[in-house]
């Protein structure tokens, strides 16, 4: 390892480093437990999907609970979109009473960006209900004030999806003042490869005291990255990755290590990164090698 790579090493041993990992699209867990099981020990957590993407998969109850039994302390993803605030409640309860304490509260996808776009979504419950769910739980009652048997613990969690609207950006940082009111530890951002557009939640979390996560997804091909960049209302990918994985001789690779810098560069803004392997799962290893954890 030459003298730029240890420096880039270093900085990053400095930082939380959280994976994110989905959960299998069936019952059976051995992929996602042998993913687990290469990452043990060189990230700080592991974190559990919820239907991302609006994509049907497993609850990640299960999960969670599985990496529990073999030595985690998971972080479990909840989405508002598929629940109403009796059965986000309920789920809840069960993930606290099999002893998942860690969540991390999101709206969720809408289901027309996923496999089943015929999904109706609940429309029950946004952010701020959510997290007033939480914190009745924590406080030892449901949402109706009715005493609990037994309260959850829950270490709170929110992840906030960014927008090229900067306006937008802007009402969603504004949102950290209030939620310290439920107790919230961290927010995790969504993934952009724009620092820009990361800059305006820094105030917040330096004055709020809640802990500010970046997210840096693997880009996988030229095609990816011009597909993300016609989404709209989507953060696009600066010219700068989009030029280094047209000109390199493996794209896949290129994307790597186009997420290797964007960590470096992360790593004086923020508390942490979560890796976001979407569908890439079996490369966590290798980038992990890649920024020497």
């Amino acid at each position: 390892m030459d003298a730029a790579q240890d420096t880039t090493a270093t900085r990053q041993k400095s930082r939380t480093l959280i994976a994110e990992i989905d959960p299998p699209k069936g019952v059976n867990l051995d992929s996602f437990l042998s993913t687990a099981q290469q990452i043990r020990g060189r990230v700080e957590s592991v974190r559990i999907t919820d239907c991302e993407h609006a994509i049907m998969r497993m609850s990640p109850i299960a999960p969670c609970l599985a990496l529990k039994d073999n030595g985690y302390e998971p972080e479990m993803v909840i989405t508002g979109r598929d629940r109403n605030r009796i059965s986000f409640q309920a789920d809840l309860l069960s993930a606290a009473a099999l002893g998942i304490k860690n969540i991390v509260i999101k709206e969720g996808n809408d289901p027309a960006e996923g496999d089943q776009p015929v999904v109706r979504t609940s429309g029950d419950l946004d952010l701020v209900s959510m997290l007033e769910c939480v914190s009745a739980l924590n406080g030892g009652k449901d949402l109706g004030g009715e005493a609990l048997d037994g309260a959850t613990e829950f270490k709170i969690g929110v992840a906030l999806d960014l927008s090229d609207d900067v306006n937008l950006n802007r009402a969603r940082a504004e949102f950290f003042k209030p939620m310290q009111r439920y107790g919230v530890s961290s927010v995790t951002l969504g993934p952009t490869y724009d620092l820009n557009i990361i800059e305006p939640f820094l105030q917040f979390s330096e004055e709020t005291g809640i802990e500010l996560f970046a997210s840096v997804m693997f880009l996988k091909s030229v095609t990816m990255v011009r597909y993300l960049n016609n989404l709209p209302g989507v953060p696009s990918i600066p010219q700068e990755f989009l030029k280094k994985m047209i000109n390199a001789p493996v794209k896949k690779d290129a994307g790597l290590q186009a997420a290797a810098e964007l960590m470096t560069e992360l790593a004086t803004l923020t508390s942490g990164t979560v890796l976001l392997a979407m569908g890439g799962k079996d490369r966590l290893p290798e980038f992990l090698d890649l920024i020497g954890r």
